[in-house]
């Protein structure tokens, strides 16, 4: 006679594999997370390497987000970083003069960036989808925004700032950071040291408005990684209006992971100092002038956010509180 589990035994059998089921599964998670995190810093990495070839060949960092002649959509300082990303080939395939160049919608680039993945562009622990119809094509959405400097809200003391770009009014963009519409900054100009001063952070996940409904305030969205500006001058001279915000940058004016759409200045559409967040539990990665990658927890007070944004403020932090 053949012995068989009784239903008791295999109840049981199941109860212990579903416990350890329950033991093991946040392990794992939390090492896939480890890892998508690793990935993400290396991709900072890359970028930190990219700005420091580019400044030794063209002596000075890229222009944070450009308009052309014209007053059209020049590009953003991701496309002077290609040939130093290994995209050279991609690089010397866009149209760098015709009006709107860096627009995939109104100008002649579209169809060159349709559906191009950029790796290095991509935190793996995002939850947003990398691509987004722009017109007739879908280009790249980067998780990684450019930090132009930081507010004087709060009483931090900045006065290259402008009002900007918001449906009322009530963004404000800075010139105090590295990467700054219609400007290069070269590392002479960074007196509170490359390792203390932040060029890129992350902005890799949605924004929630009070009634629950998800808002990607991504630096790039939603024309992507290719666009610039279309307004001229420099803050606090940058010609301003409700649809002027630089894409690919932001402006530092609240803690990473700030929780919340209606926040002054934060936007989906002209967000000038949505925050940097992520799907990193705790906080975010950001990269400094000097090629490091550090992560900020989100505790970090808005004080010393302000300060790495700033590339000039007098205040050398020896740590991060």
């Amino acid at each position: 006679m053949r012995k068989g589990f009784t239903l008791v035994e295999l109840l049981t059998s199941m109860g212990i594999v579903g416990v350890l089921a329950g033991i093991l599964l946040p392990a794992i998670q939390a090492s896939r997370e480890s890892s998508r995190r690793a990935a993400c810093a290396s991709n900072l990495r890359q970028v930190g390497v990219a700005f420091a070839q580019h400044e030794q060949a063209q002596r000075a960092l890229p222009v944070g987000a450009a308009n052309v002649a014209s007053g059209t959509y020049g590009f953003s300082w991701w496309v002077d970083l290609l040939p130093f990303l290994e995209e050279g080939a991609l690089f010397d395939r866009l149209d760098r003069r015709s009006a709107y160049c860096g627009s995939p919608i109104l100008g002649i680039n579209g169809r060159t960036v349709d559906r191009v993945m950029l790796d290095f562009m991509l935190c793996p622990s995002s939850p947003l989808p990398p691509f987004w119809q722009t017109g007739s094509f879908e280009t790249l959405m980067p998780s990684y925004v450019g930090i132009s400097g930081a507010t004087n809200h709060d009483g931090f003391p900045e006065t290259r700032v402008e009002t900007c770009c918001t449906g009322k009014n009530d963004g404000q963009i800075s010139a105090g950071g590295v990467l700054v519409p219609n400007l290069q900054i070269s590392s002479r100009q960074v007196s509170d040291g490359l390792s203390k001063t932040v060029a890129v952070g992350e902005c890799s996940d949605y924004s929630y408005a009070s009634n629950g409904r998800a808002y990607r305030i991504d630096g790039g969205f939603a024309y992507g990684w290719l666009t610039g500006t279309f307004m001229t001058g420099i803050p606090p001279k940058y010609a301003t209006m409700v649809s002027g915000r630089p894409f690919n940058l932001t402006t530092v004016r609240y803690p990473p992971n700030l929780s919340g759409y209606h926040h002054p200045g934060v936007n989906s559409g002209y967000g000038i100092n949505n925050p940097l967040n992520s799907a990193h539990p705790g906080g975010v990665q950001v990269l400094k002038l000097d090629g490091s990658v550090e992560f900020l927890e989100d505790s970090v007070s808005v004080r010393v956010l302000k300060l790495l944004a700033t590339r000039d403020d007098g205040i050398v932090l020896d740590a991060i509180p």
